[in-house]
């Protein structure tokens, strides 16, 4: 085997020139060389592999910057949120508070109005009931002196009270689109009383100032001296409901700030959870 290699020797050399492969793998054999390449191969694998892991890890540092932008940029609008949610929840309480205060002056405002109405009627159905109710007296005295004084001071009564009313109605309609839907339910009954109330009690010390002037002088307006000091009485028990209604709101007043106080601690509660 030698012999023949050794002959067959130059003429693979005049083959392949100066290449050395052949010579090599001739020389050493087959393993031996594809040990080399198989080395080689990976050498270059293993530079190829520590290239990708560069790679990846460089990736995989973007990846966390990003990530930590982005978890940064979610908790900025986490906070932005939570800061707009608490104005919001803020401005709700604010504004039940605000409406509290503005039903309270106007209930005191009315009650002040129809207190000094029932008592200018009250004086004037007396003022004629006794006298009325006096065999000795032969006519009925003038009343025309405090019926000028009461018209001249009530309208200082009736537009505070009006003002107040306003105020508070203009309240709970700014107010509306965020209060708590029982809280503006039971507001606007209680807005569409006073309203009627404001206009009753104007009717009702008007008619009553304008019986004080027909029953001295009932020939003249087409009526009796009864049935003018019957429609004053009846103008008087008027005032008297007027009267108790208000004087029912406002001792309401306080288990309304219960209720109120309620609703507060309930949206302060879920705010929280929020």
């Amino acid at each position: 085997m030698s012999e023949t290699w050794e002959i067959l020797k130059p003429i693979i050399s005049a083959f392949v020139g100066s290449g050395l492969t052949l010579a090599v793998v001739g020389k050493f054999g087959q393993s031996w060389f594809f040990k080399k390449v198989d080395a080689k191969h990976a050498v270059a694998l293993a530079e190829k592999n520590n290239q990708l892991m560069s790679q990846l890890e460089y990736k995989k540092n973007d990846l966390n910057k990003e990530l930590q932008i982005e978890v940064a940029n979610f908790k900025s609008q986490l906070e932005v949120l939570g800061g707009q949610q608490s104005k919001f929840l803020e401005v709700k309480i604010n504004s039940i508070l605000n409406l509290n205060q503005k039903h309270y002056l106007a209930i005191k405002k009315i009650k002040e109005l129809t207190d000094i109405t029932n008592m200018w009627v009250e004086e004037a159905t007396n003022y004629f009931k006794f006298q009325i109710e006096d065999d000795k007296q032969e006519e009925l005295s003038d009343y025309s002196v405090y019926r000028s004084l009461h018209q001249d001071r009530w309208p200082l009564y009736h537009n505070s009270a009006k003002s107040a009313f306003d105020e508070y109605a203009e309240c709970l309609a700014l107010n509306m689109p965020i209060l708590p839907k029982e809280l503006v339910e039971a507001e606007i009954l209680i807005i569409d009383r006073c309203k009627s109330l404001l206009s009753d009690t104007s009717m009702n010390f008007n008619r009553a100032m304008n019986f004080t002037q027909y029953i001295v002088i009932p020939e003249e307006c087409e009526g009796t001296e009864s049935e003018f000091m019957a429609n004053l009485i009846e103008e008087h028990e008027k005032a008297i409901d007027h009267k108790k209604y208000i004087d029912m709101l406002s001792d309401e007043l306080f288990s309304k700030s219960l209720k109120s106080g309620a609703i507060i601690e309930s949206l302060l509660r879920h705010g929280s959870k929020g």
